[in-house]
């Protein structure tokens, strides 16, 4: 099946870790529980204790799930967009990249090809001059092999954007592993 001319390649959409969600709504359960059991226990400060307790359990574990089920990641062999709901927030396009780094992960050690399947940061420049990044982990997304695979070509026509040559071979095995089917994520 042919795209229509003019069309965008397809891309490739890094999905939110369901961890992350359910481990949020745990504590957003707990957290309502325990701030409907310290407002029955009465006491001096019971009002200041729930409001403690629901911004500590029940904002902040809402306002978790509502960032990981709302941010999609798209990759595309030129780009990568950052979407919020149907909005794009940020575009990363590989040619306006300045450097790529890996996550280190000091219990798999610094010289890994595991050091690549932790996260990845993007660094770039804005057509104001402007510098700006964006990582991706893991521990967000379910696998961020598919970034990687789309950054290959793009690395080895820039090696610049790797200036630690430890790094780029790391690197390029980790990405030779994946194509070969040998790579796996371990997040």
């Amino acid at each position: 099946m042919e795209s229509p001319p003019g069309a965008s390649p397809p891309a490739t959409v890094l999905t939110p870790r369901p961890l992350v969600l359910h481990l949020a709504i745990g504590v957003l359960v707990v957290g309502i529980l325990l701030a409907s059991a310290t407002w029955a226990g009465g006491g001096d400060q019971r009002a200041l204790l729930t409001v403690a307790i629901l911004v500590v359990t029940v904002a902040l574990p809402a306002w978790a799930i509502w960032w990981a089920r709302g941010r999609t990641i798209l990759v595309r062999p030129d780009r990568v967009v950052v979407r919020r709901g149907e909005r794009e927030v940020r575009t990363f396009a590989f040619d306006d990249l300045t450097e790529v780094r890996p996550g280190v992960d000091g219990s798999a050690g610094g010289a890994t090809p595991e050091l690549w399947n932790k996260s990845v940061t993007l660094l770039g420049r804005t057509t104001a001059g402007r510098r700006r990044g964006l990582k991706v982990t893991a521990q967000t997304v379910e696998s961020i092999d598919p970034l990687l695979l789309a950054l290959a070509p793009v690395v080895a026509r820039r090696p610049e954007l790797l200036p630690h040559a430890v790094h780029r071979a790391l690197f390029e095995e980790y990405v030779r592993d994946l194509r070969s089917g040998r790579g796996r994520q371990r997040g």
